[in-house]
């Protein structure tokens, strides 16, 4: 009997705490099978970005060829064997040596990137799957804004890096992340959510991505040194696979958030409302 009363007790606490924001939060990321979707993703923008990277560089001038490797050098804080295994891994070897067959494997390889993405946030945000040419087409223009909008980041931070004004880089940082990681979204969902319904979710992604680049700036250098020393230009990789998969989990994570506070603040306002109040979800 005992016993028994214990087990409703319990059960009557994991209900209560499953009713909770966090609790629907992790049920969510559960059900929405948040861990592989960021491993998906990672993997993903590993076959994606990286060749985009190694692209970039044969497509600079000759005198330029490693500003590339010498970026994520300077972004990571690497030297010794790490640095020349970086250098080594996006400085191409014969300049300007790419094909139609290269850029049209990569355009496939990104949109499938920014596909994923968009299917990431159709099911955290319960909307129905579109196909056809439409969603193509977003795909591509969301893999544009990634791109563009990853190299203004870069840009600014890389302006003030080493002058007074590193906080403010760190805000415009932050904010130029806010546009990213809202408007992203609002692309890939073909504008069916507006975009001050996804600027929570947005600021999120951006605040937990700047606070994860701080991090790594600790930890990523020592990591990559090792892994060089005892794997060569392969563990690099293996670093660059590790800190692709972190960023896509605090994505995913951040998604998943986002979409459940949409979901009760509109349930909040709703019971909030009068019975004679016409309940439509906003867009």
């Amino acid at each position: 009997m005992a016993m028994a009363e214990t087990r409703g007790q319990i059960a009557s606490v994991v209900h209560r705490l499953e009713e909770t924001f966090l609790g629907r939060c992790v049920r969510t990321f559960i059900v929405f099978q948040g861990v592989d979707r960021a491993m998906v993703i990672a993997s993903q923008a590993f076959t994606a970005l990286i060749p985009l990277l190694i692209l970039s560089s044969a497509l600079t001038p000759a005198s330029d060829q490693d500003v590339v490797a010498e970026a994520l050098v300077t972004r990571f804080g690497l030297s010794g064997d790490a640095a020349a295994a970086m250098d080594a891994l996006f400085t191409p070897v014969e300049p300007g040596s790419v094909g139609v067959v290269s850029v049209l494997l990569l355009l496939v390889s990104g949109v499938s990137l920014t596909r994923r993405m968009q299917r990431m946030y159709i099911a955290a945000w319960q909307l129905s799957l579109r196909t056809g040419v439409r969603a193509t087409l977003n795909a591509t223009l969301g893999l544009a804004v990634l791109i563009v909008e990853i190299g203004l980041l870069y840009g600014v931070r890389s302006l003030v890096r080493d002058s007074p004004l590193e906080l403010l880089a760190l805000s415009v940082s932050m904010l130029l992340g806010l546009v990213l990681w809202s408007s992203i979204p609002w692309l890939l969902l073909d504008r069916q959510i507006s975009f001050r319904r996804l600027l929570p979710g947005g600021g999120l992604t951006a605040l937990a991505t700047s606070i994860y680049g701080l991090v790594s700036a600790v930890y990523m250098p020592r990591m990559m040194e090792t892994y060089s020393e005892r794997y060569g230009l392969f563990g690099v990789t293996i670093a660059l696979v590790g800190w692709l998969l972190c960023v896509s989990f605090i994505l995913v994570t951040a998604t998943v958030i986002a979409a459940e506070f949409d979901r009760a603040y509109v349930s909040v306002n709703r019971r909030g409302s009068s019975p004679s109040a016409p309940r439509t979800r906003p867009r």
